[in-house]
Parts: C-alpha cells; sequence; structure tokens
C-alpha cells in the first residue's frame, strides 16, 4: 500500500472587513479550495468503490480493459492531505490578490514557515493513515493546538 502526503496552500481570512470585494475574494479563494480537496476526496472515493466492485467480479467475465483497470486501482494510495491556511491580516485589504510588494511577500512566507512548522509538529498528522482510510484532511487552523 503506498501512502502520499499532499500539502494545500489556502487564503483565508480571520476577520471580516467593511470592504465587500475583500470578502467576496475571501470566500472565493477558500471555497475553490475547498471545493478542489473535496472532488479530490470524492474521485478517490469512487476510484475505491469501482476497485472493490471489481474485485468482485469472476476474471473470466472480464474485458482486458476491465482487467488493467482492475490492476491499475489495486494499489490505491491513502492521502493525507495537510491544508496551511494563510490567514489574512485586518490591514491588508482587498488587494490580496495583486498586491505583491517585499514586505507583503515576506510576511506571507513567515506566515507559511511558522504553519509549515506549526504543521510539522502534529507527528500523528504525519504518520501513515489507517490502511482503507482514503483521504485523511488536518487543516493548522482548523484543529486544536496539542
Amino acid at each position: 500500500m503506498s501512502f502520499r502526503l499532499i500539502c494545500v496552500l489556502e487564503s483565508v481570512a480571520v476577520v471580516s472587513r467593511p470592504l465587500p470585494l475583500g470578502r467576496h475574494k475571501d470566500i472565493m479563494y477558500s471555497s475553490r479550495t475547498r471545493y478542489n480537496t473535496d472532488v479530490y476526496r470524492r474521485i478517490h472515493e469512487w476510484k475505491k468503490r469501482l476497485q472493490l466492485t471489481l474485485a468482485k467480479m469472476p476474471d473470466e467475465l472480464m474485458t482486458d480493459e476491465k482487467r488493467r483497470l482492475r490492476d491499475e486501482l489495486s494499489d490505491l494510495p491513502d492521502v493525507t492531505i495537510l491544508q496551511l491556511i494563510y490567514q489574512q491580516k485586518a490591514y491588508e485589504g482587498h488587494a490580496e490578490d495583486y498586491e505583491f510588494s517585499g514586505m507583503s511577500m515576506r510576511e506571507h512566507w513567515q506566515s507559511g514557515y511558522e504553519d509549515t512548522k506549526r504543521t510539522l509538529r502534529r507527528k500523528d498528522w504525519l504518520t501513515m493513515p489507517p490502511q482503507g482510510a482514503g483521504i485523511v484532511i488536518h487543516g493548522v487552523h482548523r484543529e486544536d493546538d496539542r
């Protein structure tokens, strides 16, 4: 059984701002990341269901294509996704998707570095998920710190 570890960066606002455009962007970016993660999980679950169904089928009833698919899906990995969520500062405003000054980028990188360190301290997140778990998702700002 193979194992994959995926890190996802997400941008989410911590405080609400009076700027509707800024809030719209927060929701749009956050929703897109969650949507993509959910789609990836759903596809993985369907592949697992197909693999279990094909495994029950007698070999003599299968076409070559179905055998290849069964063999391909037989080693479906369990996956852990770590979402590193950038928490926007109150003063950033609605320019988050086009303001890339040196100071802003250093702040973002430092925030990402700190979140990565916090995530790597969670040894339970870095262990192999239980066999057959499918996809496990952890978010550094969504779980209680231990």
